[in-house]
Formats: structure tokens, sequence, C-alpha cells
């Protein structure tokens, strides 16, 4: 059996209620959103859906992928409105693809229950 012996660190920790200012700038916000993408694109779609549906009931603590990407969407969310409201948005069309079956996504979001279904 492996001995062990317990030994004091010292840490630098952030209370929950802290609060800081920082800038950022459009190009580590066009990182974040990135990020948000590939991190959703890890997992499977049905994964990300119960993340959704998660997210959506206000539940996202029970399960450690949900409560991760709710973190990244608060994030950018939050660095998005700090860049409308400084006027410093760009509006523009966009054409993008969208899959055969987003309205089967749609609705299976819709149709998601509490607990997952594996």
């Amino acid at each position: 059996m492996d001995k062990t012996k317990k030994e004091k660190i010292n840490i630098t920790s952030i209370p929950p209620d802290a609060e800081i200012t920082i800038t950022v700038g459009g190009l580590f916000y066009q990182r974040l959103n990135k990020l948000l993408i590939d991190f959703g694109d890890s997992v499977d779609k049905k994964v990300l859906l119960q993340a959704m549906y998660r997210i959506k009931q206000g539940t996202a603590e029970k399960d450690h992928y949900a409560f991760n990407l709710e973190t990244l969407i608060i994030l950018l969310r939050d660095v998005e409105a700090v860049f409308k409201e400084t006027g410093q948005t760009i509006d523009q069309e966009l054409e993008v693809e969208l899959p055969d079956d987003l309205q089967n996504l749609k609705d299976e979001l819709g149709n998601l229950g509490d607990e997952p279904k594996n």
C-alpha cells in the first residue's frame, strides 16, 4: 500500500460575490463563439438537445455538460450585450445551411423529459 502524507498548501480563490470588469476584444469574442460551437459539436445531437432542455428548464446544474454549456452561453450573451450597448455590433444578412431534420430536432427538444434517456 502506498503511503501518503498530508501537506498544507496555499491557494488563491475568488469569493462567489466578487466582481471585476475586463476588456474583451472582438477577436476574443469570436474565439469564445467558436469554443461554444465546438463544445456543442463535441457531443451527440441527443446529448446537446438534452443539455439545451435542461438549460431551458433551469435544471442545468444536474448535468456537468449542460452546466458548462450554460456557462459558455451566459458568458457569450453578456459579452455580446456590452458590444450592443456600446454600439459595436454590425447587423448583416447571412445564408446558412440548416439540417434537413431541423423540425425533427425542434420537436425532439420540445418532447424531451427532465431526465436523460440513454
